[in-house]
């Protein structure tokens, strides 16, 4: 389906006609039904009490031997450890991850349908006024016109509004928005005051977890404690999943876009800004989807899809 067509159902009088995006979310992940209609409606739900102190210590600990490697610099603002060059900080952090994903994954996911070997990232939020994350919708990890993927929040401390929680805009996962990344210009980049408006923090405790659809908008607010904020994401895929990343190459005509499909080592290597070697990553040409709309459409699409 085409963008502009997404946009003449949208807001046309055929307002019962199915959601593409809706229906393919409609598989669940989650054991508990309950928890997999929370966040078909919200594109986020909380799980409660699913990480144990022993699986957070491990993670920690991990993190102490990373801090010390070369390149790892933290100083006011939030640090993403996957946008670190150093492999060797992407590989022990893909290597923690994918142990305690082994006890953490089967408590909340149906084991048969999701993927052990998993990924992620340290977020580290340094107590300083700068440290706030800018709104934004993550990464494309996967071909979302076919299905969908997860990402677990993990803090390892009680979450405050004194310390930077996360903050969502609910139903925006539903938004059509499935080729982004950091090689393609973020579609909603000139609506951002907008979008600040509707986002709601979430307050967790640590060994709760925060389970989101990168395709929801999000924000972070800075860390005005006096501590480090520390958290880790995972990733949670389907068994045989394709890995892809897009990327807006100016050399070829405005209404296209390329698509790469990569593995994890894509992940250890790439630099996040050059085009992806050709000769190392399959790719395809596909059609360019532009979110070119008003703020009053932006105000309707946010109204729709947010739950009452």
């Amino acid at each position: 389906m085409g963008i502009s067509s997404f946009f003449n159902g949208l807001f046309s009088t055929a307002e019962q006609q199915p959601n593409p995006y809706e229906e393919i979310r409609r598989d669940p992940f989650f054991i508990d039904p309950a928890k997999h209609e929370e966040f078909l409606k919200n594109g986020w739900c909380v799980m409660p009490n699913v990480v144990k102190p022993e699986e957070i210590a491990s993670f920690m600990d991990t993190f102490q031997e990373i801090s010390k490697l070369e390149g790892f610099e933290l100083d006011k603002h939030l640090l993403n450890s996957g946008r670190l060059f150093n492999p060797e900080i992407r590989k022990k952090t893909q290597a923690v991850i994918n142990k305690n994903a082994k006890t953490i994954l089967p408590r909340m996911f149906q084991m048969d349908k999701v993927d052990e070997h998993t990924g992620g990232a340290y977020q580290v939020k340094p107590p300083h006024v700068n440290s706030d994350l800018l709104i934004h919708q993550d990464s494309t990890v996967i071909d979302e016109e076919k299905d969908y993927c997860l990402f677990i929040w993990i803090p390892f401390c009680d979450i405050t509004m004194e310390n930077g929680p996360v903050a969502f805009l609910s139903g925006s996962h539903l938004w059509g928005n499935t080729q982004r990344s950091l090689g393609v210009p973020w579609q909603f980049r000139n609506h951002t005051d907008t979008l600040y408006k509707y986002v709601k923090p979430a307050l967790i405790k640590a060994g709760d977890a925060l389970v989101f659809d990168p395709a929801t908008i999000h924000s972070s607010a800075p860390n005005l404690s006096t501590e480090i904020r520390h958290a880790i994401t995972v990733t949670v895929l389907r068994k045989n999943y394709q890995l892809v990343y897009y990327f807006r190459n100016k050399e070829i005509a405005d209404d296209l876009i390329e698509k790469y499909e990569v593995d994890e080592n894509f992940y250890y290597g790439y630099d996040f800004i050059s085009k992806p070697d050709e000769t190392k990553w399959k790719k395809e040409v596909v059609k360019f989807k532009p979110f070119d709309i008003s703020t009053r459409q932006l105000e309707r699409l946010i109204k729709k899809h947010m739950p009452s």
